[in-house]
């Protein structure tokens, strides 16, 4: 059986002048499948940023009708009330996926 998951890129955005955390413009990871790695320019991402962005990625890999919330909602904020980043995150591609009718 066959299905199609987005590839997605999770980047840091905003003003970083409202930064308090240790956001830096820019700094992302890229999800493909089950994986994950940071964006070149990349050396560390904040785990509590991570943690608020994961409940997502999942919805936003499978296809949306686009009048779905997940088809056009791409921003996600900060987990720190004060800190103005924000986590933007995009489909990048796709990727065929199949696994065995067992």
């Amino acid at each position: 059986m066959k299905y199609t998951l987005n590839n997605l890129k999770i980047t840091v955005e905003g003003d970083p002048k409202t930064f308090n955390c240790s956001h830096i413009l820019g700094q992302g990871f890229i999800v493909e499948g089950e994986n994950f790695s940071l964006l070149p320019n990349t050396n560390f991402f904040s785990h509590y940023s991570f943690a608020s962005v994961i409940p997502f990625i999942a919805a936003k890999q499978r296809a949306s009708d686009n009048k779905d919330w997940m088809s056009y909602e791409n921003d996600i904020a900060c987990p720190d009330p004060k800190c103005g980043a924000i986590l933007r995150i995009e489909r990048i591609g796709e990727r065929v996926c199949e696994y065995g009718d067992d």
